[in-house]
């Protein structure tokens, strides 16, 4: 079973666009903090637990992708963007915020939101991308889509 799920997941990297695998990857993220957010309502710990370290290993997976030599500046903005959901997740383990929940919840909406228009936008065939959102502004604006980067393979 395990290596039906490795031979999907290599399948997906070669035919998915990589755009499109940053929204799925957002979703995902997305998904699990709503789902601790009600295991934390529901009193499940271990529930809590398990779908908050899900969250953690997909944004961590996606700071470890930043490509710092092609991405410069936007790179350096996008790894704090993604330490700053990190660290409140682990606000979340200690503290089982529902409200930190809902923070975590809409920023990172709003971030799928841009990487989702980026993506219907097209997307190159070489491999390089539109640039990505910035970290949005407080009040809600849509984030600054800055320019020059390119996800690393």
């Amino acid at each position: 079973m395990e290596k039906q799920k490795y031979q999907a997941y290599a399948v997906a990297t070669q035919t998915v666009a990589k755009t499109r695998q940053i929204v799925m990857l957002y979703d995902g993220a997305i998904r699990f903090t709503q789902q601790a957010k009600e295991a934390i309502s529901d009193n499940r710990i271990q529930d809590r637990y398990n779908t908050l370290v899900k969250v953690n290993d997909i944004v961590m997976g996606m700071q470890g992708c930043l490509d710092f030599e092609k991405g410069g500046e936007i790179a350096k903005i996008l790894y704090g963007y993604y330490a700053s959901i990190i660290d409140r997740v682990f606000t979340i383990h200690r503290t089982n915020s529902l409200e930190t929940c809902d923070e975590i919840i809409a920023d990172l909406k709003r971030m799928r939101d841009v990487w989702n228009e980026i993506d219907q936008s097209g997307v190159s065939a070489e491999g390089t991308t539109p640039p990505p959102p910035a970290v949005a502004p407080q009040g809600g604006d849509k984030p600054e889509t800055p320019q020059n980067f390119t996800l690393s393979a």
